[in-house]
């Protein structure tokens, strides 16, 4: 879940970044660019009649186009961005799960697979006997052998 949040937070993130660089860019070309020189005529102009906005003709909807050079280069940024959001998320997923077997070996002091098991084997049971005793089971028993297992462990710590 943390890892698709990180990776949407950065499409958005990345969204916004373009669009301001590309709002950066038609503003220096609009200042780039000279100014309008008005046509000599006269000066004065009739003002026409308002018109009825029911009568205004409505221009049909154009949508934007994109010339050939345009749509490779947006094409190849999304193959990027692409790569990089998969790349960022398949990183952090694996940095987290790393931290968490960490964090969780060195809370239970073990450290490799085998002590790992050997210590579920002793707190599972435990920590499960009251819900096998309300689920109607029986209650839990240890074993002449387990219980010497736990005391060996108890006096190691």
């Amino acid at each position: 879940m943390g890892a698709f949040g990180a990776g949407l937070m950065g499409a958005i993130w990345h969204t916004k970044r373009k669009q301001a660089r590309d709002i950066a860019i038609e503003e220096a070309a609009e200042i780039t660019q000279p100014p309008r020189t008005q046509q000599a005529g006269p000066a004065i102009r009739k003002p026409m009649p308002p018109r009825h906005i029911a009568h205004a003709p409505v221009a049909a909807y154009k949508p934007p186009t994109m010339t050939a050079a345009e749509y490779a280069i947006a094409k190849q940024d999304a193959g990027v961005f692409a790569f990089k959001t998969l790349a960022y998320g398949t990183l952090l997923a694996w940095g987290t799960a790393g931290v968490l077997a960490l964090s969780v070996g060195y809370f239970l002091e073990v450290r490799n697979f085998k002590e790992f098991s050997d210590k579920l084997q002793i707190i599972v049971p435990r920590q499960t006997s009251r819900l096998r005793k309300a689920l109607g089971g029986t209650s839990f028993e240890m074993r002449e052998e387990e219980t010497q297992e736990l005391d060996a462990l108890v006096l190691e710590d």
